[in-house]
């Protein structure tokens, strides 16, 4: 049981974190809850997704992906050595 547990423990480690900078928490809060729910789902896949494809990640240094979804414009970096995917920017698409 307790390699178990230190095999789940060593894989949590190593996972991404999805980190939401407290300065940008007020523009989510705003956010319809559909929309809200959407651009969350959606970092928690790329984070995801970042780990499985960690091999092809840059190993040095963040990357910055920008890209529109569900209404906002999206920032996020995208650190590999440190396995942390950052909002770091959120505009609400006004039309």
């Amino acid at each position: 049981m307790a390699s178990i547990e230190s095999a789940i423990s060593e894989q949590l480690a190593q996972a991404f974190t999805v980190c939401i900078p407290y300065e940008l928490q007020p523009g989510m809060d705003q956010l319809p809850s559909d929309t809200r729910h959407t651009l969350l789902g959606e970092l928690f896949r790329l984070a995801v997704q970042a780990w499985q494809e960690r091999c092809l990640l840059p190993r040095h240094g963040p990357v910055t992906l920008e890209f529109l979804l569900a209404g906002c414009d999206v920032g996020i970096e995208l650190d590999a050595p440190r396995a942390r995917l950052t909002l770091v920017s959120l505009i609400r698409a006004r039309h």
